[in-house]
């Protein structure tokens, strides 16, 4: 194995142990993915793993739908991570996960545009939920190449979560932003009525803001 298929493999496990102990992810819920571009090899999760025990020789490693490498078996959800990465050529790394206040939408089949966040204005603007889609097939992915080419995260009907960015570190910032200001907006709803950013401002916050985050598509 090379170093950059090491390189790939360690970085898999490094994001994956933060995301279970942030409780994004669990050993049956979630998974992570990096596409090398170059080789045409999707390096991911295995299925039913805890994160905190993974090792580079478990990770597998898909090339043209088929299992090439890893020691146990590949996430059943590849075949959304290969759906996300056609959708976005411009990403490399994919995260899905049952992220508590984002999943909460989901099941309830609710796309989120909350109006009171700076950060979320400036990050995602809204957040689209798809229908649901049966997990393991290609279902599951009904949808996503229209809403990734403005989203990097979408959410999936009575499911989770999924979210691209150029590299691992970019999704797993994005998803862990939107989960946080959901934590807050569910908290701010129990202190009394949320108050939105008045829309011309919430129009212009993109645009005048110097330290705007620069995903991709928006």
């Amino acid at each position: 194995m090379n170093d950059a298929s090491n390189s790939l493999k360690k970085e898999i496990i490094q994001y994956a142990r933060l995301l279970e102990g942030k409780g994004l992810v669990n050993s049956l819920e979630g998974n992570l993915s990096i596409l090398d571009r170059t080789a045409g090899e999707l390096y991911i999760t295995p299925s039913g793993t805890r994160k905190t025990f993974l090792t580079e020789d478990m990770i597998a490693v898909m090339k043209d739908g088929s299992q090439i490498g890893g020691t146990l078996k590949r996430s059943s959800e590849y075949l959304l991570h290969e759906a996300a990465l056609r959708a976005r050529p411009d990403c490399n790394a994919v995260v899905h996960a049952h992220a508590p206040y984002l999943t909460a939408y989901a099941y309830c089949n609710k796309s989120i545009a909350i109006r009171c966040s700076t950060t979320f204005g400036l990050i995602f603007g809204d957040i689209p939920c798809l229908p649901y889609g049966e997990p393991g097939t290609t279902h599951i992915a009904d949808g996503i190449e229209d809403a990734m080419k403005e989203h990097e995260l979408v959410l999936l009907a009575n499911h989770g979560c999924v979210c691209v960015g150029k590299t691992m570190e970019n999704a797993v910032s994005i998803l862990e932003a939107a989960e946080e200001v959901l934590k807050i907006y569910m908290m701010a709803k129990t202190v009394g009525e949320i108050s939105d950013i008045p829309t011309e401002q919430w129009e212009q916050l993109g645009n005048n803001h110097p330290g705007r985050k620069q995903t991709g598509h928006k």
